[in-house]
Parts: structure tokens; C-alpha cells; sequence
């Protein structure tokens, strides 16, 4: 499993103040670094000009997390910028996580390799 980077939260500027809306803030952060985790795709699938990725052996940490759309989970980066989620479909089942593409997203699509394509967010492998 990759290992998840450290949070970056300044604690400088957040630990001089004591109002409440400071700390809120801070605790805010946390949870958001907490539960996001990156990860490269297990396989992609080319149709036509659309790409299909596929997390097996991943699930959405659910646990304490409630969003009415599951695109909210995660972000898709290829080359490393983020990719508009309305670009894109979420699907899922107990033991993976699919993400189909609904436009082009790349000139040359077939020179795209699976390790191009980073997925961010609020996932966990299954163990």
C-alpha cells in the first residue's frame, strides 16, 4: 500500500489564535488530510477516444464520510493535473472502484500508460 503523505497544516498562525473559528478551521484540515490517500490504478482500458480505470482491491472509506454523489470521494490527476470531475463517471462494488471517462481527455490517448494516471482521495485498500 502507498504510503500516505504527512499533512501540511500550519500550525504557526493557527495555534496563536484561540478563537473558535480558528480551531474549527484547524481540526477541519486534519480530517481532510486524514483521508486522503493516493493511488495508481490497477489497469485502464482504452474505448475509442475514452478512457476506463480500475481500482481493484480498493473501497471508499464511507465510515465517516456522507456525500450524495461518489465522484466526491476523489479526484483523477493524469500528468499530474487534476481532471474536471464532470469529465467523468464513479461506479462501484465491494471490491473495486471503476472511474469511465466521458470525453477525450488527451491528444494521443494510446500513448497513455497506466502510471500516468494518479487517483486522489477518500479510499482504502481492502485488506
Amino acid at each position: 500500500m502507498p504510503t500516505r503523505p504527512k499533512p501540511h497544516i500550519d500550525l504557526g498562525s493557527i495555534t496563536k489564535k484561540r478563537d473558535r473559528l480558528s480551531f474549527k478551521n484547524f481540526v477541519l484540515e486534519v480530517i481532510d488530510d486524514t483521508f486522503i490517500f493516493e493511488v495508481i490504478p490497477t489497469s485502464i482500458s482504452l474505448d475509442g477516444d475514452n478512457f476506463t480505470l480500475v481500482l481493484n482491491g480498493y473501497r471508499f472509506v464511507y465510515e465517516d464520510l456522507v456525500v450524495a454523489d461518489s465522484k466526491d470521494y476523489l479526484d483523477v490527476y493524469l500528468y499530474g493535473v487534476k481532471q474536471p470531475n464532470d469529465r467523468y463517471g464513479v461506479t462501484f462494488d465491494d471490491t473495486s472502484i471503476t472511474i469511465t471517462f466521458t470525453e477525450n481527455i488527451t491528444r494521443v490517448p494510446a500513448d497513455v500508460v497506466r502510471t500516468d494516471f494518479e487517483v486522489k482521495g477518500k479510499i482504502a485498500e481492502i485488506l
